[in-house]
């Protein structure tokens, strides 16, 4: 089974239906909530996640913490280390906090990243794909 980490990104296309690739996201959660694939997500993409979600009024800070269970039901949700953030110092480019999750995924063993950050940065050699695109070639498999 594919072990599959989940940007901030795709969470909240996941979760919130006025987003214009809420399909893909949407998508990515079913098939992690079906053991498809293994849903992986840091949590820093959680604490992202949170922020992002309560400021836009899309959920009350009263309500954040039934959505947080759910997602920790759904996902395995990996900490971030004082190894990730070391080795991300040690290999980024461009932007660290690329390099923090690619180093949270790497050490959760994921095989892929899934995100719409076109210019995520990934050091360490795993592949990085679209929502969109993963969704599609995994049921092309």
């Amino acid at each position: 089974m594919k072990r599959v980490f989940l940007d901030t990104n795709v969470l909240l296309d996941g979760l919130d239906s006025q987003r214009e690739q809420h399909f893909w996201g949407q998508m990515l959660l079913s098939l992690s909530k079906d053991g498809a694939i293994t849903g992986i997500t840091s949590t820093q993409c959680l604490v992202d996640f949170s922020y992002i979600y309560t400021k836009g009024k899309k959920v009350r800070v009263s309500e954040l913490k039934e959505l947080i269970q759910d997602l920790n039901n759904l996902l395995t949700i990996q900490d971030t280390t004082r190894n990730d953030l070391l080795l991300a110092a040690s290999h980024y480019t461009d932007d660290y906090e690329d390099a923090v999750l690619a180093a949270v995924a790497l050490s959760a063993d994921c095989d892929v990243i899934v995100t719409r950050d076109k210019d995520f940065d990934a050091p360490f050699g795993l592949p990085i794909v679209s929502p969109d695109e993963f969704c599609r070639e995994f049921i092309e498999e």
